[in-house]
């Protein structure tokens, strides 16, 4: 059976190291973007399964990294999960068209909740 490849967008070294390491351990194939640009990129060329997506991101946000894969023929469909530390619910719901069940707001989250949506979401 073929891993699933999961993209991680996320510009904080220690988390997307411990999301990679995580993810990794779990079967997943995780690949790493530090930037928006990276992950847009990314994924376009790749395809993943899924994409966890960080919102504050050092080039481009989230939002925008969220509406250029969405523009994409692939992308439209591509399944997305939000992680982020400084976004309001409100905020969030207004710039990105996602279940609430998609957003997990950083640090309220533990490993298995993660997992469990991913594996919910992949399955």
């Amino acid at each position: 059976m073929e891993k699933k490849k999961i993209l991680v967008i996320e510009d904080s070294p220690y988390l997307a190291e411990s999301l990679f390491d995580m993810l990794s351990i779990k079967g997943y194939e995780a690949v790493l973007a530090p930037t928006g640009r990276e992950g847009v990129a990314m994924a376009i060329e790749q395809k993943p399964d899924l994409i966890l997506l960080d919102i504050r991101l050092p080039d481009i946000d989230g939002y925008e990294v969220y509406r250029r894969i969405r523009e994409t023929d692939w992308g439209a469909k591509a399944k997305i999960m939000v992680l982020t530390a400084s976004e309001s619910v409100d905020n969030i719901s207004k710039n990105i068209d996602l279940p609430l069940e998609d957003v997990l707001f950083k640090p309220n989250w533990s490993v298995m909740d993660l997992l469990a949506r991913i594996e919910e979401r992949l399955s």
